[in-house]
C-alpha cells in the first residue's frame, strides 16, 4: 500500500497524472481565447427577458457578459429544468453545458462578446419572477446570483 502511495504521489508531482478543473464563468471570460470553440460546464446567473438572454456573474460583471443562445430542443432532463424558470422574465442561477464562442458579437444588436451554445441545461434555482425596479433586482443579486453572498 505504501509503495502505491508513493507512486501516485510521484506521478503528480512530475505530471504522469493530471488534474482536471472545471472553470468558473469568470474563467471563461478573463481567458476567452483558451475556452473559445471548447464544450464547458459552469454555474452563472442567467438574466433573461424581451431583448435579453445573459449569463453573467457578479466577480466579473465589468468584464462582460455572455448571450444564451437557447436552442429549441434540448434533451428531456434539460427540457425540464426549464419549465421551474419563470415565463417571459426572470433571474435564475443555472449550470450550463455547452460549448463557449468568442471573438465576435452576439445576441440582440450584437451587443455580447461572448455566447454559450448550450446543449444541457440543469439546477436551475429561481432567483427572481418577473421584471422589478433596477434596485429590486439589483438587491435580489448582491444576495443570490453568481459571485453575492449566498448564492443558490
Amino acid at each position: 500500500m505504501r509503495l502505491f502511495t508513493w507512486i501516485i504521489v510521484i506521478l503528480v508531482l512530475t505530471g504522469g497524472i493530471h488534474s482536471q478543473t472545471t472553470p468558473t464563468f469568470c474563467d471563461l471570460i478573463r481567458n476567452p481565447e483558451k475556452y473559445n470553440g471548447k464544450e464547458v460546464t459552469v454555474r452563472a446567473t442567467y438574466r433573461y427577458g424581451f431583448e435579453w438572454s445573459e449569463l453573467y456573474c457578479l466577480d466579473c460583471l465589468d468584464q462582460g457578459k455572455a448571450w444564451l443562445d437557447m436552442p429549441t430542443a434540448l434533451e428531456d432532463t434539460s427540457a425540464k429544468s426549464l419549465k421551474k424558470m419563470p415565463k417571459g422574465a426572470g433571474i435564475v442561477n443555472l449550470t450550463v453545458q455547452g460549448v463557449f464562442v468568442s471573438g465576435g458579437t452576439f445576441g440582440h444588436s450584437n451587443a455580447y462578446r461572448y455566447k454559450i451554445e448550450p446543449t444541457k441545461i440543469s439546477d436551475v434555482a429561481v432567483l427572481q419572477k418577473g421584471m422589478k425596479s433596477p434596485e429590486e433586482e439589483k438587491n435580489v443579486e448582491k444576495r443570490c446570483a453568481c459571485g453575492g453572498t449566498n448564492p443558490k
